[in-house]
């Protein structure tokens, strides 16, 4: 049974990445901005806490933290994940409302322990997306943007447990991936364009180290802090940048188009630096309330002809679950582990003068699947939120956010005792 599972994560994790190269992962408009919309998390089941991960140790020491490689002290069982997300919004300018969805898979990793003082993992996640399609028609004026491509990773962790309650950890991340934004700007009497057009094909390493202490007192409350740090750099970028001229007929062909300006260059991605921070209480296998913070320097972000502006990134998260009774074996639901919390998020947008802001609530079950001895779960994580506003003549976006996991558990690289 235990070689049986284990192909079969084998051939999920190397089959599963293939399909993902060329999701899409965003659909709101304010993804043009810098790399695109963070779609980094840990897992559904932080998800549904609302995005609590450096002090995070998982209920049961059977999924891994990937945010903080340090808060894995307690895994200890072999832990297969595949997730997938389904994102919609509703967006609003005052005027006109539109609705827009799109589901992707949204992480596929495995993890384990590796004796009784390191564990390892590898995983796959999209960290940035770029998805917008926008118009803006004036009496004299046509514009348009366009934007579409997605930044993934592959993730390799490996954790220390120097003793029962401090461990260390690294991260290293190859990125990949393409990005590519046009703008098209007009007249509209004379229906002669201006196309300005920017491709990169992004790829490079991150690195992130992390730290986690976890202390037990009156026998089965526990205190809990971590610490994260990724550090700023460069990514290496294959960039095509165009512009011409263009005329449009009254069925929509294109004619006398000119290139004003082509090039074809290598460039750099100034990918900034992120902190995380948080700390937890809660009761060992009944609860646990959790805060987080996150600060990400993107005024440090930067792009050859992309002149955007961007502040820096702060996140505030609190959230928490409770098992109501793990021993109820004759109650499934009182073995059920709920979750809820709430987000805010300063975004590194700012638009006329006009800072954008996000923030939600936050739900989540973890439901079962395993006998007594496989910790097994499906994990289900919301979000509802909203982000920006129609002041200014902006636009107001709410959104549903739904994260679904599959965690399977087996215990690999355990010595074995026979009587």
């Amino acid at each position: 049974m235990i070689k049986t599972k284990s192909i079969l994560y084998a051939v999920l994790l190397a089959a599963g990445v293939v399909p993902t190269m060329a999701q899409k992962t965003a659909v709101s408009p304010y993804s043009s901005f810098g790399m695109g919309e963070n779609r980094q998390s840990n897992n559904a089941a932080t998800f549904g806490m609302g995005g609590v991960y450096s002090s995070y140790l998982s209920t049961y020491g059977s999924q891994a933290n990937f945010m903080n490689p340090a808060a894995n002290i307690n895994l200890n069982y072999t832990s297969f994940n595949f997730e997938g997300t389904l994102n919609a919004s509703e967006f609003n300018d005052g005027a006109d409302k539109a609705q827009r969805s799109t589901a992707y898979m949204s992480q596929l990793s495995l993890a384990f322990p590796m004796g009784a003082k390191f564990r390892g993992g590898v995983a796959f996640q999209p960290l940035y997306s770029l998805g917008y399609d926008n118009k803006v028609v004036g009496k004299n004026s046509y514009n348009a943007f366009n934007g579409d491509g997605d930044i993934n990773s592959l993730q390799f962790f490996t954790s220390y447990n120097i003793n029962q309650n401090f461990a260390v950890g690294v991260k290293a991340g190859y990125l990949f991936g393409n990005l590519n934004k046009t703008e098209i700007h007009g007249n509209q009497g004379n229906l002669l364009l201006t196309e300005v057009e920017n491709r990169n094909r992004i790829t490079g390493f991150s690195f992130t180290g992390g730290a986690f202490y976890t202390k037990r007192f009156r026998e089965t409350k526990r205190f809990s802090i971590g610490l994260n740090y990724t550090i700023g750099n460069e990514l290496n970028s294959e960039q095509e940048y165009s512009i011409q001229n263009y005329g449009i007929s009254p069925t929509g062909s294109q004619y006398d188009k000119q290139i004003v300006f082509e090039q074809k260059s290598d460039a750099k991605v100034k990918v900034p630096q992120n902190i995380g921070f948080g700390v937890s209480l809660g009761e060992d296998f009944r609860w646990n309330i959790a805060a987080q913070v996150d600060w990400t320097q993107m005024s440090k972000y930067e792009l050859r002809f992309d002149n955007l502006k961007l502040n820096n990134r702060f996140k505030a998260v609190l959230g928490g679950y409770v098992i109501p009774n793990i021993n109820s074996y004759k109650n499934y639901f009182a073995r059920t582990t709920y979750r809820a919390g709430a987000f805010y998020e300063k975004t590194p947008i700012s638009i006329n003068g006009t800072d954008i802001e996000k923030y939600g609530m936050a739900f989540g079950i973890g439901l079962p699947v395993g006998k007594a001895s496989d910790p097994s779960e499906i994990n289900i994580g919301v979000q509802l939120g909203q982000q920006g506003t129609t002041k200014n003549n902006l636009i107001k976006e709410n959104f549903a956010n739904v994260k679904l996991s599959f965690t399977l558990n087996d215990n690999w690289f355990q010595r074995r005792k026979y009587n």
